[in-house]
């Protein structure tokens, strides 16, 4: 049968046309026998992989080195073979998407579908795989998601901008409510900043942002969440917690941002914040205006202080 198969294709594509047929087309065609020998190796296949039809024809393929590659951060050798044999002893199609190495080493991705090849009697006498090469579509995935990723950050600190933090409030709340867990959210303001721009520059009060952003960043907890919600404001949203325990956070962060000076900017710089709990009641724009009424007492009241909103617990933190 193996024979037959081989002489059937052999015959099949030394006819010019079939032959032209294939080699022009763009995707890379390749044929095996019931065990897996490479039987036809089509002109793309080489311009993708590098390796000739004279190097590649009777060599099985899983023992090539066009499919060595051995990664865990891609289909193996194994994963690969497989494929080709769940194809020859099933008769179903299959689709994947990888990576092979080409004859100079390099990593390619690859987009393959393998089919069955079958004799009159509907036997399966062999497989057939179609791929072709798709790196320019893996680098443009690649591109928009980093431009995904830069649209939903903060280009100054690094923190999640006001649309990301806003979505991950949403989505925190709706868990809140789901799961009746407690949900607090903390809203803090540089205090004076904008002395600080005018006494010293933008270029110091970036540096100020940036500062307290990284602050802010590394002082919470895992399941905690960071934002810079506009201007010199940032907003914290804190999973699993009433607004008591969230003070004591905030309060944790003021005492660390005042200990910790800007060269450029002589005395500390301190920051007021605002507390509040979700209510069953509340949606986000609810939420936000308890902590914004906090945050307003802390300014209010002298700044560099920590309060939480009314209706959760009357005494700021001191």
């Amino acid at each position: 049968m193996v024979r037959t198969m081989a002489a059937t294709v052999t015959k099949l594509l030394t006819g010019d046309f079939y032959k032209t047929l294939l080699d022009s087309i763009f995707d890379a065609v390749y044929m095996v026998d019931v065990h897996g020998t490479i039987l036809y190796w089509n002109e793309s296949c080489s311009r993708i992989s590098g390796y000739t039809a004279k190097e590649m024809r009777g060599l099985n393929f899983g023992d090539t080195p066009f499919a060595g590659i051995e990664d865990k951060s891609t289909i193996s050798v194994r994963e690969k073979t497989h494929g080709i044999s769940i194809v020859l002893e099933t008769g179903m199609p299959g689709t994947w998407k990888g990576y092979v190495c080409r004859k100079n080493g390099q990593r390619i991705p690859v987009e393959s579908h393998i089919s069955a090849i079958r004799n009159d009697k509907g036997q399966i006498t062999g497989a057939i795989e179609v791929f072709r090469d798709i790196s320019a579509h893996v680098s443009l995935e690649d591109s928009h998601r980093q431009l995904l990723q830069m649209s939903r950050k903060d280009q100054l600190t690094g923190l999640c901008n006001r649309s990301a933090v806003s979505e991950l409030l949403k989505a925190e709340i709706e868990r809140s409510r789901r799961y009746k867990q407690l949900l607090s959210v903390i809203m803090v303001d540089i205090d004076h900043f904008k002395r600080v721009n005018d006494n010293y520059g933008h270029d110091v009060g970036d540096k100020v942002l940036a500062r307290i952003g990284s602050v802010l960043s590394h002082n919470l907890r895992q399941p905690d969440a960071v934002g810079r919600w506009g201007g010199e404001e940032f907003l914290v949203i804190v999973p699993n917690n009433g607004a008591e325990a969230a003070a004591h956070l905030a309060e944790r962060i003021r005492k660390f941002i005042k200990i910790n000076p800007i060269e450029e900017v002589p005395g500390p710089i301190t920051a007021s914040f605002g507390v509040a709990q979700l209510r069953p009641e509340q949606g986000p724009d609810q939420l936000l205006y308890q902590a914004d009424m906090a945050l307003y007492k802390a300014k209010s009241d002298g700044r560099d202080r920590v309060v939480i909103a009314s209706g959760d617990l009357e005494t700021p933190i001191q």
